[in-house]
């Protein structure tokens, strides 16, 4: 476990003031600090790591194991309050490294049975200059050197190292399969797991790089399936792998390696013709002949081998510690590359083929390619194992890359009719004018209009729209006008119109184009309500709690309506008011005469009176309206006691004939009406 000391950088020190490291820098710490004990010895010192490569946002600071120094000025007893002969590193007493490693009640609680070892410090890369200053400073006997004007940025770094018992892994009895090629890559970079290599388009890492995490035996030794996973770079790495990738023409063509950490290790392309093999040249260890490393190692995909993205990770001066390293691209690149293998289409097995750029390595030709993109783009339900199988929603950047592909292919293929290229018959011109019939039927477009040059891009974008809007739709109210029918931009959410509008109980609202919009109940919504309201006319109960009042089962919220909300209430038990005590819904009214309850109603009121069945409609104003029934007539009319079922009375004083509406609801069947009203509701 690696810490570094925050606040006072003296004795004592405060078990609350130390921060660890976290992540890969913690993991490189450890192994660079093991590479440089067994290459120089355990006094040996250096550098560690460049925090700045393994830290998002950047922390520029380097981690080192530091070097003793004993005051030899006289003057820094005076100056930094350092007496001669005091043992130093980075400018700080090593006393301090001794008493973390005797006392570990100044360590973290959870990490007191650790045991600090070794001087470790960081420095800001800005001091670095200062602190060679500081330590000639010490070391000067002869009093002519000034310390550094400007004090050095540098903390404390202690590494924990517990006993063999905890640090072990609990599990290491149980028995376990030794990691596969295939279980090796478990992580987000696994070809098996991702079939295509997508970065977001915003993402600030170009092109994914990883190394090979396991044995890392002679490439002849190699098993199959190799023993290991393929594990990333950290994001920082990756850009500037990636900006060297871009700026060093040696590094690119496979003739230098480059610095990969800054401290411990290289990074080299390797090609067909260009493999990794340093036998003969200087290295710490001898390297043999078998420790060449070429493009057909078992740990590289025949993707990295075609794209020519197949690296080799080594230590620096000693390249016999040498490992596979590859870099992943985003799909688009590869789809974009137009790599041809040799191998047929494997849609049409006739036509040579390029890769699609996903992982499997599939190829598809040219009109395949036009063909398969025509289908995805006229079916927004089918958004997965699209093209090859391998392609679907996620893949965007990838997707959009083909699609700009098949519109240059199209343009060509018509062209060379149009010209009557030589190398094409007349079957082959025939199937060309064919294509380009289907295309003017898939995408809508006359025969009097000219095809567009980027007709797939454009159709694939507005596949993507549509199914973005299909996953996410139903959490929008849509603009109605055409204009704004695919720009959600023009939406509004419906947690927004229900916060915003229907609390107010305003049901119309405008996009930003000022389109007018309202939002209320269907007419099939409205419909069911009002015939579930119909067919129990009915008291369900005659003498209620409290008020000894008749009751009916249903009733329509009356705020809820003036907001625009159809809400059915029912009553199960206890008074009038509803909900009873005023708690469980927003508003509060009585269930007899449906009047707001404390400010219309009470049990105290004497002029409580039922205004009948409830009905609803939408009026022409984009206002919905409350109507009622009698319903003591209705009964009569299903009885046959009277002709005619009674009217429905409007708020706003209209009324529509009983007849129109038991029709309109189709609800004309007296005796099965009567018969479910008896049945009454449980």
């Amino acid at each position: 476990k690696w810490l570094v000391l925050m606040g006072p950088q003296a004795l004592p020190v405060q078990p609350d003031q130390w921060m660890p490291y976290e992540g890969e820098a913690a993991f490189l710490l450890g192994q660079n600090y093991k590479v440089l004990v067994t290459g120089q010895g355990q006094a040996a010192s250096g550098k560690l790591l460049d925090l700045s490569m393994f830290t998002e946002p950047p922390q520029n600071y380097y981690v080192f194991k530091g070097r003793e120094v004993v005051v030899a000025n006289p003057r820094a007893e005076k100056d930094l309050k350092l007496p001669l002969g005091t043992r130093t590193v980075a400018g700080y007493p090593v006393e301090i490294w001794e008493t973390l490693a005797k006392n570990s009640k100044m360590l973290p609680p959870a990490l007191s049975f650790g045991i600090a070892t070794g001087c470790f410090y960081q420095v800001h890369h800005d001091s670095l200059s200062d602190l060679e200053k500081l330590e000639k400073y010490l070391e000067d006997t002869s009093r002519r050197l000034r310390p550094p004007e400007q004090n050095p940025r540098r903390r404390i770094v202690v590494f924990l190292q517990f006993p063999s018992a905890m640090a072990a892994d609990t599990r290491r009895f149980a028995r376990r399969k030794a990691p596969s090629a295939a279980a090796a890559v478990e992580d987000g970079s696994s070809p098996t797991k991702s079939k295509v290599t997508v970065l977001e388009e915003d993402s600030k890492v170009p092109a994914v790089y990883e190394w090979w995490f396991g044995p890392a035996p002679f490439q002849a030794d190699v098993k199959n399936p190799p023993e290991g996973r393929w594990k990333r770079y950290h994001p920082q790495v990756c850009r500037r792998l990636e900006e060297l990738l871009n700026t060093n023409g040696r590094f690119r063509e496979g003739d230098d390696p480059v610095d990969l950490d800054g401290v411990r290790y290289m990074m080299q392309r390797i090609t067909p013709d260009k493999p990794f093999d340093y036998h003969g040249k200087e290295s710490r260890e001898p390297v043999q002949v078998a420790c060449k490393i070429t493009v057909d190692h078992r740990c590289y995909s025949e993707m990295d081998r075609v794209s020519n993205n197949c690296f080799v990770q080594f230590q620096k001066g000693n390249p016999y510690r040498r490992r596979p390293a590859r870099r992943r691209p985003d799909a688009s690149e590869i789809a974009g590359a137009k790599i041809r293998t040799g191998d047929p289409c494997m849609i049409c097995l006739t036509e040579d083929g390029q890769l699609t750029g996903c992982n499997t390595g599939h190829v598809i030709c040219k009109s395949c390619l036009r063909r398969s993109l025509r289908a995805i783009a006229g079916d927004i339900l089918m958004v997965e194992n699209l093209l090859c199988g391998c392609f679907g929603k996620s893949t965007r950047k990838a997707l959009l890359a083909l699609a700009t592909l098949a519109d240059t292919s199209f343009q060509e293929a018509q062209l060379n009719v149009a010209e009557g290229a030589s190398f094409l018959d007349e079957l082959d011109k025939e199937d060309i004018r064919n294509e380009e019939i289907e295309t003017r039927s898939r995408f809508d477009i006359p025969a009097n209009e000219r095809i567009p040059d980027t007709v797939y891009q454009q159709k694939i974008k507005d596949w993507f729209s549509k199914v973005f809007i299909n996953d996410i739709g139903h959490l929008y109210y849509p603009c109605a006008h055409p204009e704004c029918s695919s720009k959600m931009e023009n939406w509004i959410l419906k947690t927004d119109f229900e916060e915003q509008y229907q609390a107010r109980g305003q049901t119309v609202w405008k996009c930003p184009l000022g389109h007018r919009n309202c939002v209320l109940p269907s007419e099939d919504e409205v419909k069911d309500v009002n015939k579930n309201l119909l067919l129990h006319p009915e008291y369900y109960i005659l003498d209620a709690f409290h008020d000894h009042c008749s009751l009916r089962r249903y009733r329509l919220c009356p705020e809820c309506i003036q907001g625009g909300i159809i809400m059915l209430a029912v009553h199960s038990e206890g008074c009038k008011q509803w909900p009873g005590g005023g708690r469980g819904h927003q508003h509060c009214f009585c269930f007899a005469c449906t009047r707001p309850w404390g400010r219309g109603c009470n049990h105290g009121s004497t002029d409580c009176r039922d205004p009948g069945i409830q009905q609803v409609r939408v009026r022409s104003d984009d206002q919905i309206e409350l109507g009622y029934v009698d319903g003591g007539e209705y009964l009569r009319w299903l009885n046959r006691e009277i002709p005619e079922a009674p009217p429905t009375r409007w708020a706003c004083g209209e009324q529509e004939l009983g007849s129109v509406r038991q029709q309109r609801l189709g609800l004309v069947n007296q005796a099965e009406l009567l018969a479910e009203s008896r049945k009454g509701t449980m």
